[in-house]
């Protein structure tokens, strides 16, 4: 997985507003993810994380603001050039092909990084997830939950990203397998991995960032490392019920 070394931003979002038709549910939306490091989104169901992210993707095309990529703007850019100037997207739902087998969910990450990268990248991707690489004949649809967002991680890994978003990776899953989720993302930090990782939350979520924002309604309330943000419990309990 790529991992620059740098100190710069890995991803700005600058003033993003966007939404769909009449509706407007991104307001002014700034955050930073430094390079290296994870950063938490914390917020509700309807808060706007998915749309966020459907933005930075190209999926949701913004009405305003700026998102840039180490420096480069990719703000309405065609979602496949977005993915190949480096944003791997792990969506909420996880969004496999149950019929297919994990084998080939790999195989469709790494078609948009260059052929001689691939086997290297799925070395280290089955290396992060051991179990899924007992199963890479097995149909998705068949895992566990837990298997199945290891499966969706992996993929959007073979596409050899600059910064991963992992949208609400611990949905639906017991908290033993969301633990393995996050102790895998920890091992990814490790690496030089960038994330913006979404959730509802707030103890898994600050227990691997480095930084982290709630998001309520559109607009980012609230923004610092987690200790700052574990401190305002007013507003933690008004805004995520925590």
């Amino acid at each position: 997985m790529s991992a620059p070394a740098t100190t710069q931003d890995a991803l700005r979002v600058e003033g993003l507003v966007a939404g769909f038709g009449d509706l407007t549910i991104l307001h002014d939306i700034s955050l930073t993810v430094p390079a290296g490091k994870v950063t938490v989104l914390l917020g509700p169901n309807g808060a706007g994380k998915t749309t966020l992210f459907r933005a930075i993707t190209g999926l949701v095309t913004p009405r305003a603001g700026n998102i840039a990529l180490f420096g480069e703007s990719i703000a309405g850019r065609a979602p496949h050039l977005i993915a190949r100037a480096g944003i791997g997207h792990v969506p909420s739902g996880r969004e496999l092909f149950p019929r297919m087998p994990v084998s080939v969910h790999l195989d469709i990450g790494g078609r948009l990084c260059p052929r001689e990268l691939r086997a290297g990248l799925r070395e280290k991707v089955l290396g992060l997830f051991p179990a899924i690489g007992e199963r890479l004949n097995q149909a998705a649809g068949t895992l566990s939950g837990g298997e199945q967002q290891m499966v969706a991680i992996a993929r959007a890994l073979m596409t050899n990203p600059r910064v991963l978003l992992l949208d609400e990776p611990s949905a639906g899953l017991a908290p033993k397998v969301v633990l393995s989720v996050f102790q895998t993302l920890s091992k990814l930090q490790d690496q030089g991995m960038s994330v913006l990782l979404a959730e509802q939350s707030l103890t898994f979520g600050l227990s691997v960032a480095s930084r982290a924002y709630i998001i309520s309604e559109g607009h980012i309330v609230l923004s610092g490392t987690p200790a700052e943000i574990s401190a305002e419990r007013s507003v933690v309990q008004a805004y995520l019920g925590a």
